[in-house]
């Protein structure tokens, strides 16, 4: 876990004015997000140090060290000249038993191998070459510095039952092959678990295609509340003020064997689920495998039978409602 404010020291060269202001402009966003950043600049503008001092105290004691590597950084780091050959000759040896603390920021634009000095070379680095792309990196760059993922990487599931298959040569011929029966049978346990798991993936897909709506629009957002494990609601916001909201939950009203998947819209009380605008039910195919079929409203009737396919026609009706 990392520090509520975990420090960090920028390391680049003076290539030009503009280089120093950009640098000095990091810092100042890094320290308006959390991050305890410093440069020389702020070290030196209130007294009189020790530069190389400096250096080695905070390569040594920084939760991260910043390299804003440009053409010019990297002729001085291979040749050992100035402040950058300085800290070169620290960070040739720091690097291989901290390599984590290390985060390369790019800010040349062609052959990104003419910034990149002898000792880095094979290291990623966060690409900051195009000023129009600088809100992005740095998002990036702050994922790495706290030490969030920026991307939400599935946990690794359970191993699926994979039986081989038997090689069987078909003799039946000239479409007659309905002739040979299937008795396999589907339980009301397998069909329970079949929607337990729909109604899960629709609610997965129904967070990811709101959360790129988000991304996407600076007017719009969302809440998800999960209820309980079987029931949640999603609203949606524009411009701060509700707009519409959809409750999803799993369950059986008219009792019976399997459960369907019951959706609502519009403002309504959580605490009842007496009405409803949509139903997802559970459908048996003739060779035996199970689907999704949606059986009220504008819904009917589509060919649409799995999880995705059912979330893409609830989100074209939410985002209709939204005005879309």
């Amino acid at each position: 876990m990392s520090k509520e404010h975990p420090s960090v020291f920028i390391s680049y060269s003076w290539d030009s004015e503009e280089h120093e202001n950009w640098v000095t402009f990091l810092a100042a966003r890094l320290r308006e997000n959390g991050v305890d950043a410093t440069i020389d600049k702020f070290e030196t503008q209130s007294k009189t140090v020790n530069l190389n001092r400096i250096m080695v105290e905070k390569i040594k004691n920084s939760d991260n060290i910043l390299l804003i590597l440009t053409e010019n950084y990297a002729k001085k780091a291979d040749t050992f000249q100035g402040g950058v050959g300085y800290e070169t000759n620290l960070l040739i040896r720091y690097i291989k038993d901290n390599p984590d603390k290390i985060i390369l920021i790019m800010r040349h634009k062609g052959d990104y191998r003419k910034a990149v000095p002898f000792y880095l070379e094979g290291f990623h680095f966060i690409d900051f070459s195009d000023d129009s792309q600088f809100d992005i990196k740095f998002d990036e760059l702050l994922h790495r510095i706290f030490q969030v993922d920026v991307m939400d990487v599935p946990k690794v599931g359970a191993k699926p039952k994979l039986e081989p298959k038997k090689i069987i040569y078909d003799r039946v011929v000239n479409g007659t092959t309905d002739i040979i029966p299937n008795f396999k049978e589907i339980t009301d346990l397998d069909k329970n678990k079949f929607m337990k798991q729909s109604y899960a993936e629709i609610l997965s897909h129904l967070s990811d295609f709101a959360e790129q709506t988000r991304q996407k629009n600076s007017n719009f957002d969302f809440e998800k509340d999960n209820i309980h494990n079987q029931k949640a609601i999603i609203r949606f916001y524009i411009n701060g003020m509700e707009k519409y909201a959809v409750k999803i939950w799993l369950g059986n009203l008219f009792g019976g064997g399997s459960q369907n998947i019951y959706l609502s819209y519009g403002r309504f009380n959580i605490d009842s689920d007496s009405s409803f605008n949509d139903v997802i039910e559970c459908e048996v195919t003739k060779t035996k495998d199970l689907k999704l079929k949606m059986t009220m409203n504008s819904m009917t009737g589509n060919n649409t039978s799995d999880a995705y396919g059912v979330t893409v026609e609830i989100w074209k009706k939410i985002i209709q409602y939204l005005g879309y």
